[in-house]
């Protein structure tokens, strides 16, 4: 008896504790007009995008798939869409493309403060009535003279100097639209005050899918800088030198172009991150119109010009987390809650009848048999998470998607969801091999999503297999006490009809069997209530790192084998 009354005392102090968390939480929350919001994790290491110092601004992209978020919780223009930083202060963003039908969305984030050395957690919020706060300028540095996405008609300058751009066509593209250019279409930028920067330090960056044959200009501006493509080689030119490409572009395939200026004359070309070449050069005079796409077929997107030598670790953070992959990784969603009262029992008995220690003696079996399952959720869970870690940090050093050691790490790691998604992506990529090097067209796409999707799908129904003991714990245990506290109820009408008057000694054992049934029962929905909650949250971790890793893993395989 002493137990279940401590046991009582403690569950009242832990749901106490939970209120004021809740509270604390309410009042860390970024708008209470909003219900919704989701986690997101920044990665700016060595360990997620590359970033190689401290960067006080940065702009990152969130790909959005109904994988990895809830549209029908959302506007359908995306309008109610706001972004917290790590200080749970709203930062600037911008929607790219939001399409509801096709469950894929793209957002545009001020990332703010990002250091190699430690990670950072955005949340997305969503879900109200609310007008949009959407701020494209807020999103790029000063530096920052030239962004253009191509989504929108006409096509617009995202940065603050709304530069003037002419017309263009535009197809579907690596984010929304991209220029679409068949070799007789150009794309020209005026020259103007924001973007005549004199003989300064500058980067220019884009995202180029050349056809086939290649060749034709990138971009150029004459008498300062052009990139070119020889074939599917670029060619940077700064001031009259010309700085060749060492690395080739993929036709038919999305390739990260940047060349950087620095201060020193040194000129500096990458592709999709890497260094491709150098050369000196001086810094070239900066006036004049900028033409995109002259004598080119092909598409580009995410064009940048920056005032600023970026360095080499910034390009190739662009490259890798513009392409969906390093630095953001997308956390559980949690809905605002409200507040709530809590109520306390206290009773003391000395006797029970038999019926009220049957039924106490089921809450008891009932207890045992939470208990039990919330050990072995538990144990698995820890198992999961912590091969989960070793299997992503491995991931994410390899160099090769088919590498022997990783396929290894994914064998001793039997447990890691991860691993199990990415041997079914390699055995889809091995069936498809039988016959050469595996290439994956749209279909082959689509039905290597579906694989992985149904082994996901697999993971979660046997990550909530047994909950259905805690959800009968929560929901049975309060109905047995209150089967008890019937009978006790009976007995004490039975024990006043069999007296014929009203005597504490009669109705006190039915009483106290009562109350002390209904104790047993919240003791047994108490502890299972919380765990369940707590299992829960730690499996929607699990299932929403799951579509994250599986959404880099579909794009990764198709970027490497694809048709």
């Amino acid at each position: 008896m002493k137990k279940l009354i401590f046991g009582a005392v403690a569950a009242a102090i832990g749901m106490l504790s939970m209120s004021a968390a809740a509270q604390t939480q309410d009042a860390a929350w970024l708008d209470d007009n909003l219900s919704v919001r989701k986690e997101i994790v920044v990665k700016p290491g060595a360990d997620g995008a590359g970033l190689d110092a401290r960067t006080a601004t940065f702009p990152f992209v969130l790909r959005l798939s109904t994988q990895t978020f809830a549209f029908d919780d959302v506007k359908p223009d995306g309008s109610d869409l706001r972004v917290a930083g790590p200080n749970g202060e709203r930062v600037d963003h911008y929607v790219e493309n939001f399409d509801p039908k096709s469950g894929l969305a793209t957002v545009w984030v001020k990332g703010v403060g990002l250091d190699p050395a430690s990670s950072q957690t955005y949340h997305l919020y969503y879900d109200g009535d609310v007008a949009s706060t959407a701020n494209p300028a807020g999103v790029f540095d000063a530096s920052e003279i030239l962004a253009l996405d191509f989504s929108g008609s006409p096509v617009k300058d995202r940065t603050r100097n709304n530069n003037s751009v002419s017309t263009v066509p535009t197809s579907a593209g690596f984010a929304g639209q991209s220029a679409a250019f068949s070799g007789k279409e150009v794309l020209r930028i005026a020259g103007s005050s924001s973007l005549n920067i004199g003989g300064r330090p500058f980067t220019f960056m884009a995202w180029v899918k050349p056809g086939a044959a290649g060749g034709g200009s990138v971009v150029d501006r004459a008498g300062s800088f052009s990139v070119a493509l020889s074939g599917l080689s670029p060619v940077a030119t700064v001031g009259g030198v010309q700085i060749p490409s060492t690395a080739a572009l993929k036709p038919g395939g999305w390739n990260h172009i940047a060349l950087v200026v620095r201060g020193n004359g040194r000129a500096e070309l990458y592709i999709n991150g890497a260094p491709a070449g150098a050369g000196n050069a001086a810094l070239p005079a900066q006036q004049g119109d900028i033409v995109v796409g002259q004598g080119f077929a092909g598409q580009i997107d995410n064009l940048r010009f920056a005032a600023a030598d970026r360095s080499a670790g910034y390009v190739q953070a662009v490259a890798r987390s513009d392409n969906g992959r390093g630095l953001v990784t997308f956390g559980a969603e949690q809905e605002r809650t409200g507040h709530f009262e809590v109520g306390y029992f206290v009773t003391v008995v000395k006797s029970v009848t038999i019926e009220g220690w049957l039924v106490i003696a089921l809450c008891g079996i009932l207890l045992v048999l939470a208990i039990r399952v919330m050990v072995q959720k538990f144990g698995l869970l820890k198992r999961i998470e912590t091969e989960n870690g070793h299997f992503e940090k491995a991931y994410a050093a390899e160099g090769q998607l088919d590498g022997a050691a990783l396929g290894q790490l994914a064998i001793k790691n039997p447990s890691s969801t991860l691993s199990q998604l990415y041997q079914a992506g390699l055995q889809e990529v091995a069936n498809r091999s039988q016959a050469g090097r595996a290439r994956f067209t749209g279909p082959a796409i689509e039905a290597l999503k579906a694989r992985i999707d149904a082994v996901s799908s697999n993971q979660a129904y046997s990550l909530s297999d047994k909950l259905v003991i805690l959800t009968l714990s929560i929901a049975g245990g309060p109905f047995l006490g209150l089967l008890g506290t019937v009978v006790g109820v009976m007995i004490t009408f039975a024990a006043i009809a069999a007296q014929g008057n009203v005597n504490v000694n009669a109705i006190a054992p039915g009483v106290a069997a009562a109350l002390l049934a209904t104790a047993a029962g919240l003791a047994v929905a108490i502890p299972a209530l919380f765990g369940y909650n707590l299992i829960l949250t730690r499996i929607k971790r699990i299932n929403a790192a799951n579509r994250s890793f599986a959404d880099a893993l579909v794009a990764r395989i198709a970027e490497e084998y694809g048709a």
